[in-house]
């Protein structure tokens, strides 16, 4: 073959893409560097079947040799390489084919790169203008490159008024007072400070510096937030405390509505003695545990103290000890920092003993606090200091405690479920109310009392037959003043006659009365209007405070409330709480 011949034939040699020369029996005449490397194709290789040598591609070149149509696929996938193949007849009447092909492997790694950082821009873009801080980058120069739709929102700067602009020439044209960028940049680190925005708001900024990897800034990240909102957000933090604080007070006050001397009603020595103690216990600091069954009377007894006392302006925060699950005593007694548990506030929470600042807090049924809530109660006591869960800053609270409970605690301390010392700073001043049966006195008051006042609720006018108070004085009455207060309840409601008979009562009283000795209770029908004529006598003068108005208040003649007083020798109403309180 001449020189000349060979000329093709070495041109094809040279190029980068891949050339195979194939004849009209499909068998290879020529194939080039390229395209040996790309197939990995070594020896002798010309005069061989396509088929034999690269069946992959014999199926592409048949094709084209018989209906004489060029063959291309854009990704032809070969020994883990991307190669772009075309198949061209040479010639119409092909006297062979030439197969082309192209390596596209690194193009494809370089266009899937591409479309990764494409989606990581587009989520970086989401997470910027996501942040509810404003977010600013400047290049080395102090060219803003980028802002957030934050900062759009805090400053009031849309986006194009400043992006490709020098952050001096935004000084000049009055949009910031001063520019943290040219600080980073002379300082070479952090720097924070506040700057004033369109000369009317102000907002706290600061500026981190991005080196390369050769040390110099390549760019400088700002972060800025809004003053003006965190000082509105302030005020209106201040005006919900002093809300909470004016709605505490007005639930103190709910609380307390209705406690007074003249609302408790009694007859018996043992709740005078109860009361008298109770009301000189309202005007010291001491600690006071009240002790009695359930339904005996202790909260009126424990609101009766505050109302009296000079922290009567403060709250009365009642703590239910056996309402609140074991995990969640501690943190409702003395509050938890921000992030001290999972699901908590993330601004944390005061405790009740916190919310009683100023005020009295009473530990309702103080028996069943858990073992490990006793020891920090225990320090409160000593030292009226408090920790919050999660916190280490002890915090002075100014509180009078009343404890309460229906359960021996002196037994709950020999089986250890109490800690002998919180049990001792406990019982400083022990005042113990005596259930209801060990006072039988108080029963028919009672009864015309709650009688009296369910008729109003209930706009009935219910009578208690003799034989009715009389079975009811009888009975025991487990539950105490709370069960009194049912039974009349119940009687006022589901009795249809006006006057409430022995067969009304519930057959469990009827037959307690039967089996009860007969001297237990009063039980003629002259002594149990005497005691209720002077009950409402007493109950009205300490309400009026004077005579006259008592009988306008009754409805009878002045001469008959004289006549009745000197009869139950019942004192004018000053005279008669003095002496009687």
């Amino acid at each position: 073959m001449k020189p000349m011949e060979m000329e093709p034939f070495a041109l094809l040699d040279q190029l980068p893409c891949g050339v195979i020369l194939v004849n009209s029996s499909a068998e290879v005449t020529f194939l080039n560097g390229a395209a040996k490397q790309l197939y990995s194709l070594v020896g002798h290789v010309t005069g061989r079947a396509v088929v034999d040598i690269l069946p992959a591609l014999s199926e592409a070149v048949n094709q084209v040799l018989t209906i004489r149509n060029p063959y291309h696929a854009e990704e032809f996938l070969y020994n883990h390489r991307s190669l772009e193949l075309k198949v061209i007849p040479l010639g119409p009447d092909p006297a062979g084919v030439a197969i082309l092909s192209d390596d596209r492997t690194e193009l494809r790694r370089t266009r899937e790169e591409l479309k990764s950082h494409k989606n990581m821009k587009r989520w970086l873009d989401a997470v910027i203008d996501s942040c509810y801080d404003g977010l600013w980058i400047c290049d080395h120069e102090g060219n803003v490159l980028r802002i957030n739709k934050a900062s759009e929102r805090i400053s009031g700067i849309q986006a194009q008024e400043v992006l490709g602009k020098n952050m001096r020439d935004l000084i000049q044209e009055g949009l910031y007072d001063r520019s943290v960028t040219f600080e980073v940049l002379e300082k070479r680190t952090t720097v924070t400070l506040i700057q004033e925005v369109k000369g009317s708001k102000r907002a706290l900024v600061t500026g981190t510096p991005v080196f390369d990897e050769r040390g110099n800034i390549q760019f400088v990240v700002t972060t800025n937030r809004d003053l003006t909102e965190l000082d509105q957000l302030r005020a209106q933090l201040e005006e919900t405390r002093a809300l909470a604080q004016v709605y505490l007070s007005q639930l103190s006050e709910v609380e307390m509505r209705g406690v007074g001397l003249s609302s408790i009603i009694y007859r018996s020595g043992e709740m005078r003695r109860v009361l008298e103690m109770a009301l000189r216990m309202a005007q010291v600091q001491s600690t006071v545990l009240l002790l009695g069954e359930s339904g005996v009377g202790k909260g009126m007894v424990a609101k009766l103290i505050h109302k009296n006392s000079p922290r009567t302006e403060g709250p009365f925060i009642r703590v239910d000890c056996a309402g609140i699950p074991d995990s969640l005593v501690e943190s409702e007694l003395f509050g938890y920092e921000r992030g001290a548990f999972t699901g908590a506030r993330t601004e944390g929470k005061p405790g009740l003993l916190e919310l009683a600042e100023g005020g009295t807090v009473f530990l309702d049924e103080i028996g069943e606090l858990p073992l490990g809530s006793q020891s920090k109660l225990l320090h409160f006591l000593e030292d009226h200091e408090i920790c919050r869960v999660g916190g280490t800053i002890p915090r002075k609270i100014d509180v009078r405690v009343i404890a309460a409970t229906n359960r021996n605690l002196e037994q709950l301390v020999l089986s250890r479920q109490f800690r002998e010392d919180l049990y001792y700073r406990l019982n400083v001043v022990p005042i113990s109310i005596p259930p209801l049966r060990e006072r039988k006195e108080d029963i028919p008051c009672l009864a015309f009392h709650f009688l009296t006042e369910l008729n109003k609720s209930y706009s009935t006018h219910k009578t208690l037959a003799p034989n009715a108070i009389d079975t009811i004085c009888r009975y025991s009455f487990p539950g105490n003043v709370r069960e009194l207060y049912n039974l009349v309840e119940r009687l006022t409601v589901a009795t249809e006659k006006d006057q409430i008979s022995q067969e009304d009562l519930p057959r469990n009283v009827k037959e307690f009365a039967l089996q009860a000795p007969h001297g237990t209770a009063p039980s003629s029908f002259r002594k149990n209007v005497e005691i209720y004529e002077k009950t409402l006598i007493e109950n009205a003068l300490k309400r009026s405070g004077s005579i006259r108005k008592t009988a306008q208040a009754l409805q009878v003649d002045h001469a008959t409330i004289l006549r009745k007083m000197k009869k139950y020798s019942i004192p004018p109403s000053g005279s008669y709480i003095n002496r009687t309180l």
